[in-house]
């Protein structure tokens, strides 16, 4: 009888766990580095970055580094969760910020995210989507009307060389 594997629990390095938690900032940030960029950023080797940001990032291979990244990523989440009173807060930060540095512009619209997160801003779009059978007869009459006239298509008259009878 054949005894089942129990799964191997390892123990991330040094270089993993500092990959996890590149990989992870990277993940949420307005950067965009590749795997091996982060890979050399943590310490490897630059001739097997390449290889060790593969490696870090594939499940089958390296199913502990692939398991710490997801946590590092759902704590990022939790930790920094948006909810309306930070959005305003931050919004606010920001604002004043701008108006120290003598940044006008920037801290009205600040201000007027602010408002609008409050609500005092409605947006209004009207979009006007009409098909033909939401038309009246009189207004599909005259939509042809413009049509014959902008496209000269529609002739209730035959042309003198009109073969046709």
């Amino acid at each position: 009888m054949r005894k089942a594997k129990e799964k191997e629990v390892k123990n991330l390095t040094e270089l993993e766990k500092k990959f996890a938690e590149l990989f992870v900032e990277n993940y949420f940030s307005q950067d965009s580095k590749t795997n091996t960029e982060i890979a050399k950023l943590s310490g490897y080797a630059p001739e097997s970055a390449y290889q060790r940001g593969y490696e870090n990032t594939t499940y089958r291979i390296k199913p502990h580094v692939v398991e710490r990244i997801e946590e590092l990523k759902e704590d990022f989440r939790i930790r920094n969760q948006i909810t309306p009173e930070k959005h305003m807060a931050r919004l606010n930060h920001l604002g004043r910020k701008a108006e120290t540095e003598n940044m006008i512009g920037v801290a009205v619209n600040a201000e007027v995210h602010r408002g609008k997160m409050a609500g005092y801003y409605v947006e209004r779009k009207l979009l006007a989507h009409q098909t033909l059978e939401d038309l009246s007869e009189e207004q599909l009459e005259e939509k042809l009307k413009k049509i014959e006239e902008q496209y000269n298509l529609i002739s209730n008259e035959k042309e003198p060389n009109d073969k046709r009878k």
